[in-house]
């Protein structure tokens, strides 16, 4: 190559060193961000909703007597309207739903012919220990006792009154109680003991155990 072209090559290289590289500089790239986890009682209160619950959240946490509840909610109504608000944690609150359209409503159809529409409930998050000492699942939010249910049609089953017996509504309290064990860890009725006879307990705690 003559000595002028191999100036021009020189010439152009020095100039490039001199501005920099044309081609652009890297930049950062978009990504799709991951949301975060949502936190349990999130996630639950939002199942919550689209189940149709009817409920109110608490603030995070409660605190009475010396007993914390954590994801709170004060439960109005589901399948059925409660006779009052019943305030328990918001995972037992998605069990009762479940318990009442999987186990409640069934058997009111098989039995009685009709749908409960009021739910009695006599219990939920209570600051007090078991007869044992030991704290007890309502102390956690993790408990609700149940005593009775109204059907559409007027019909009531209160289980003080119509929990023994050969009648429809026995037979509708009876499979609620022993289909109730195949969802709650600790299911408790009249059979269990003397403070367990008007109502049914059910609870999510630690233990298993159906007594009825």
């Amino acid at each position: 190559m003559p000595l002028a072209g191999w100036l021009s090559l020189l010439l152009a290289a020095l100039v490039l060193a001199a501005c920099g590289s044309t081609a652009p500089p890297d930049r950062p790239r978009a990504v799709r961000a991951t949301p975060p986890a949502p936190a349990p009682g999130e996630a639950c209160m939002r199942d919550l909703t689209a189940r149709g619950v009817i409920f109110k959240a608490l603030p995070q946490p409660v605190s009475v007597g010396g007993c914390t509840l954590r994801d709170g909610v004060s439960v109005e109504g589901m399948s059925a309207a409660f006779i009052r608000p019943v305030t328990i944690s918001c995972p037992t609150a998605r069990m009762v739903d479940r318990w009442m359209d999987e186990v409640v409503q069934p058997a009111a159809r098989r039995h009685l012919g009709t749908r409960v529409s009021t739910l009695h409930p006599a219990g939920g998050f209570v600051c007090r220990n078991t007869r044992g000492g030991k704290l007890s699942e309502h102390a956690r939010g993790r408990a609700i006792d149940i005593w009775g249910f109204e059907m559409a049609n007027g019909t009531k089953a209160i289980i003080r009154d119509h929990w023994r017996g050969a009648g429809a509504r026995s037979r509708f309290l009876q499979e609620v109680g022993q289909k109730s064990c195949e969802l709650f860890h600790v299911v408790l009725g009249p059979g269990a003991d003397a403070d367990h006879h008007d109502h049914l307990h059910m609870d999510l705690g630690e233990w298993k155990l159906c007594q009825l």
